[in-house]
């Protein structure tokens, strides 16, 4: 595995988690999320593209091929170097060269997939997983079943497999990049899910967590997470779990809405980028798929799902990826993990 960490010219940021299990009860809402249950804690654009449903994202510079200059519609479009060509889409990207877009948050698949790029990037911290093996100087693992294999991938040849039967966790956490200058960082990383929760008799709902930060001052975890209703269909959201501070807004989630009160399910077998904003200087998050950012999961300290306290977050020390399921159930989970990102200001998909 190939983890790029350096010391950046610019303000550097991170997250955090916490380590457990949680099961037994859900994430309860209020505000403008979708809600459910009251679960317990688990331990821790533009240019090219044009949005659709909230998730992907497809137009704009066209697909770079057989090393050529990348042509289409859109700004961002860039140039293929290498020989390969960059592409993408629900199966992940090839192998081909590195693509050059002028836009780095332009929301076309196209630029998103082929070969790693995290040895160029020059973010606090990348991990491509290239190298076979999860870098533990780097990464706890927790719960579950994790492992970097050639099964899939975003970009490069390798991934990290996440799988978990019933409810729990299965994650890696890292604290290497904090604390964050300003209290404030940003993560990018690319998703696929393989298996979510699917609504049965007696199960109907389900809240799940896929990345959270946390620290100190404040309880709980900051999570960006989701939530299937009794049609089965499940939505991105973000919310926390503070239900022992006397200060704290309680445990809820806020569902997407986005685009125009008519969100986009959560797909299955189709790689996403998904980036977030964890702000503890201005206690403020911030939600982006595919390189569109979604409104309706923007927070801050007195614009948010939880009981009417202001939203604060902690001090931030570490941060989780991977998969945490709160409700009693046996059925199996999996997901996909690929090109983990970590800096003090946004990525995007295409770097």
């Amino acid at each position: 595995m190939r983890v790029a960490i350096v010391s950046l010219l610019l303000a550097a940021a991170c997250t955090g988690a916490v380590g457990g299990d949680g099961s037994g009860g859900g994430a309860s809402s209020a505000g403008g999320g979708a809600s459910s249950g009251g679960g317990s804690a688990i331990g821790g654009g533009t240019g090219g593209g044009v949005s659709s449903g909230g998730g992907s994202a497809t137009g704009g510079g066209g697909a770079a091929t057989g090393g050529g200059t990348a042509t289409g519609g859109g700004s961002g479009g860039g140039s293929a170097t290498g020989g390969g060509s960059a592409t993408g889409g629900s199966g992940g990207g090839n192998d081909g060269g590195t693509v050059d877009a002028g836009d780095p948050f332009s929301p076309d698949r196209n630029l998103f997939f082929g070969s790693s790029r995290c040895a160029d990037a020059g973010f606090l911290l990348c991990d491509d997983f290239e190298s076979g093996a999860l870098d533990t100087s780097t990464w706890t693992v927790v719960g579950g079943t994790v492992a970097v294999e050639t099964g899939d991938h975003a970009r490069g040849t390798h991934a990290l497999h996440v799988t978990k039967t019933g409810n729990g966790s299965a994650y890696i956490k890292e604290s290497k990049t904090f604390p964050a200058p300003n209290n404030t960082y940003y993560g990018r990383a690319f998703y696929k899910f393989i298996a979510l929760p699917t609504a049965v008799t007696g199960f109907t709902y389900a809240h799940w967590t896929i990345l959270a930060g946390s620290g100190n001052v404040v309880d709980g975890e900051i999570r960006v997470s989701g939530q299937m209703n009794s049609q089965g269909k499940s939505l991105f959201g973000v919310g926390t779990d503070n239900r022992v501070q006397d200060a704290g807004t309680g445990d809820w989630t806020q569902s997407d809405k986005d685009p125009n009160n008519m969100p986009r399910a959560v797909p299955l077998d189709e790689w996403e980028c998904l980036e977030w904003l964890h702000d503890g200087a201005n206690n403020e998050t911030r939600f982006y798929w595919d390189d569109v950012e979604h409104p309706s999961l923007h927070t801050t300290a007195s614009m948010n799902g939880g009981n009417g306290n202001p939203f604060i977050l902690p001090q931030f020390t570490q941060v989780w990826l991977g998969w945490a399921e709160y409700q009693a159930t046996t059925e199996p989970f999996e997901l996909w993990l690929d090109e983990v990102a970590i800096d003090g200001a946004r990525i995007g998909c295409v770097r």
